[in-house]
């Protein structure tokens, strides 16, 4: 007996010290996740690359426009929360106008969801999964990217994090008063903060109040509904008073297919593209690069659908936990969905990204839960090995920006070029999709030395557009001869003609065309071929993807010839 006694102390023993050996290398593990995905975000902001077309568009309407004016229909087909923009507003009337001032805000969003991230699997997964699930949330490129961007999606998912840990905390601390009161402060702020909010805020007062209602807890509903009422109360003051502010932007993409439900057609092929494209969103939110194309396809569907199978089995494995916990994770995309197919809300991968942190907890209980549910040992061997190969593909894009930062829209470069080739009487030909970006750059003078440089000698006369709710609303006006700023009438370029005869006679001109279609280019150079010769060209970004790189031509237009 002393023996089988001393036996079972020692298995107990063992078993103990295993228990803390995985304890401590998911903890390991937790914090290297971490420090790698704050690296990668501050590689991200110290590239300092160029404000994108759309950043542009929206930070105008923030520098230009004075507090009063700021929460209305904003130019350009922008739109914003009212807390984004006031932050903004402060942080750009302290810090400046430079990318970095704007970039602050969205910059300590993204991280501080990092760090939160952390709490928030350590109070959903299961312990070995917490290290996996912020991995997968370290090292998405798409988070990372708009962590850097002036733009509100990093503020979205932020906002998503904090508003599950306090609603997981209000469940788990026995709706106390005091955590119900932060939830009814917390998501009353949120509105303002974040658009989607309104989904998760409604999907974890759904999902505990049912449960709280399935378990006979009536008074603990009634708690959570009372405090749900100051998100609810906060949301019809957002309907009333900013909801129109933002119908410009639903209209201008009623045409891209699966943005809405109410869009899709019953003819077959519009409905498989409608899938396709939504099956794009959720792979562009999952982080799955493009790999092995081949026509329009790619093995990254494969992984996406992989991707979104372990998400499900993820799921399940909360479920059989704990089904409110579950439920209050998938409620926010039920909702989503919901209002996507009231045609209320757009499915697009950077609409979607505030689910991000959800996607990554369901995702890495998936792989846990298929990896465990495993006995054969070389099976679970494989099915460890197919797991880290799928982190890998996830990391590649990542690492690959850490290495070689995105090009995508980068026109300082193209400007720095022009200011350094430039001479005094040149003329400069700007396409109406560098409006944006080349008068942000105009007013900060940050687009680089020689750049700032003519800026002050007026080789770049800066007239300011009155702007307006169309997207390509004028951001500048012409000073002729020296600075002709082509304004958009129609999709088709040749309507163009008349800019490209005022050109006519000038012996140097720069034609900054960046980021439009490649059929679009193609015919405005057609035009600018017919009437001049084309002496250089200088391109930033992936010339082969005509809507993302940054180019400029320079012509002689004193005479028609064939370009070289």
């Amino acid at each position: 007996m002393a023996g089988s006694s001393t036996y079972s102390l020692l298995r107990l023993s063992a078993r103990a010290r295993d228990s803390v050996n995985v304890a401590s290398l998911t903890s390991v593990a937790a914090g290297a996740a971490i420090a790698t995905g704050i690296v990668f975000r501050l590689r991200e902001l110290l590239s300092n690359r160029s404000l994108t077309q759309d950043e542009a568009q929206l930070v105008l309407n923030i520098i230009d426009r004075p507090f009063t004016r700021l929460f209305g229909q904003l130019d350009y087909n922008q739109a914003a929360p009212h807390g984004f923009l006031a932050v903004q507003k402060l942080v750009t009337a302290s810090l400046g106008t430079t990318e970095y001032a704007l970039r602050l805000f969205p910059f300590t969003a993204g991280t501080v969801a990092l760090v939160l991230m952390f709490f928030l699997a350590r109070a959903v997964v299961s312990p070995v999964a917490v290290p996996v699930a912020l991995g997968v949330f370290a090292v998405s490129d798409p988070l990372i990217g708009y962590t850097a961007s002036a733009k509100q999606y990093a503020i979205d998912v932020v906002v998503t994090v904090v508003v599950l840990l306090v609603a997981l905390r209000v469940h788990d601390r026995g709706y106390d008063s005091s955590w119900l009161a932060v939830f009814a402060g917390v998501g009353a702020t949120a509105i303002w903060l974040s658009h989607p909010s309104v989904f998760v805020l409604a999907g974890v007062s759904t999902a505990f109040t049912l449960a709280s209602l399935a378990q006979r807890r009536l008074r603990d509903a009634l708690r959570l509904a009372t405090a749900s009422a100051a998100w609810l109360l906060s949301f019809g003051l957002f309907v009333v008073t900013s909801l129109g502010d933002v119908e410009g932007v639903q209209r201008s993409l009623s045409g891209t297919p699966g943005a809405f439900g109410t869009s899709a057609s019953t003819d077959s092929q519009a409905i498989s593209e409608s899938l396709r494209t939504s099956l794009g969103a959720f792979r562009y939110v999952a982080g799955v690069p493009h790999l092995l194309e081949r026509g329009g396809d790619d093995a990254g569907e494969i992984i996406a659908l992989l991707i979104a199978a372990l998400c499900i089995a993820g799921f399940l494995a909360l479920a059989a936990r704990d089904l409110a916990r579950a439920l209050a994770l998938m409620g926010p995309l039920a909702l989503m969905l919901v209002a996507w197919g009231f045609g209320q809300y757009p499915l697009l991968g950077r609409t979607q990204l505030f689910l991000a942190p959800i996607y990554g907890l369901l995702l890495a209980e998936g792989i846990v839960a298929v990896v465990t549910a495993i006995r054969h040992r070389v099976t679970r061997a494989v099915a460890i090995g197919a797991a880290g190969l799928l982190g890998a593909v996830l990391l590649f894009p990542a690492a690959k920006h850490f290495v070689h930062p995105s090009t995508f829209h980068e026109i300082k470069p193209v400007l720095e070029y022009i200011a350094r080739e430039q001479r005094r009487d040149d003329t400069i030909y700007v396409y109406y999709t560098a409006q944006p970006q080349l008068r942000y750059y105009l007013e900060c003078g940050c687009a680089g030395p020689r750049f700032k440089s003519a800026t002050k000698e007026g080789l770049w006369p800066l007239r300011r557009g009155p702007g307006g709710p169309d997207q390509w609303s004028p951001a500048l006006r012409s000073v002729r001869p020296r600075f002709l700023v082509a304004q958009k009438a129609d999709l088709d370029a040749r309507s163009f003609a008349a800019d490209v005869d005022a050109l006519r006679g000038q012996r140097r001109v720069w034609a900054l065309i960046p980021e439009v279609p490649e059929w679009m280019r193609i015919d405005l150079l057609n035009e600018l071929d017919r009437a001049g010769t084309r002496r250089a060209k200088f391109a930033v970004g992936d010339v082969e993807d005509f809507a993302s790189a940054a180019v400029v031509y320079l012509y002689d237009m004193r005479r028609s010839s064939a370009p070289k």
